[in-house]
């Protein structure tokens, strides 16, 4: 039974790696974001998040994980970029034998990639470096914590490469 999460920084690769990565060991893979829309309809993730607030989106992330892990035996989930803070969520994947994995990249890298989306919620419009800073800090600290297992990918260029590096370690470490 393979029960992994992986978690990480905002737009870090969760989602693109756990779609190769499950391939490649034939696991069922989802999003937690997807799997929260059915719950917040007809608002989209980022809607729910602006008018609902991040504890009513932290509690619906976990019921909606909860849900899906209830008739699933083996997959493979990618988290949303603030799990770390959501302690009913990571408590209970804990309770339910499973593995986080942070995937983690480079700061310097990360920003670029999140504004190409436009300036998300958790940032300060008026200092969006800084407030990225203290995000990036805080959240870093938080997944090594919670973590099972970190895999540093640095700043990938390639993507296959990247999945093959993390389809390794996760067998090395026996999730697989």
């Amino acid at each position: 039974m393979a029960r992994i999460f992986f978690a990480g920084i905002k737009h870090s690769g969760k989602t693109g790696m756990a779609k190769l990565v499950s391939a490649m060991y034939g696991l069922p893979c989802a999003d937690s974001d997807d799997l929260i829309l059915p719950l917040i309809q007809p608002m989209s993730v980022r809607e729910f998040y602006k008018t609902d607030g991040k504890v009513a989106f932290m509690e619906k992330e976990a019921e909606a994980v909860r849900e899906y892990i209830s008739s699933h035996d083996s997959f493979i989930i990618s988290l949303g970029g603030g799990a770390c803070d959501n302690s009913a969520l990571t408590d209970m994947i804990r309770s339910n034998n499973g593995r986080i994995v942070y995937l983690k990249r480079p700061e310097n890298s990360m920003l670029p990639v999140i504004l190409k989306h436009g300036v998300p919620a958790f940032l300060d419009p008026d200092d969006i470096e800084g407030s990225f800073h203290e995000v990036y800090e805080r959240r870093d600290a938080m997944y090594r914590k919670v973590a099972d297992l970190i895999i540093d990918l640095g700043p990938y260029g390639d993507k296959a490469e990247a999945a093959a590096l993390i389809a390794g370690k996760l067998k090395e470490n026996g999730y697989v």
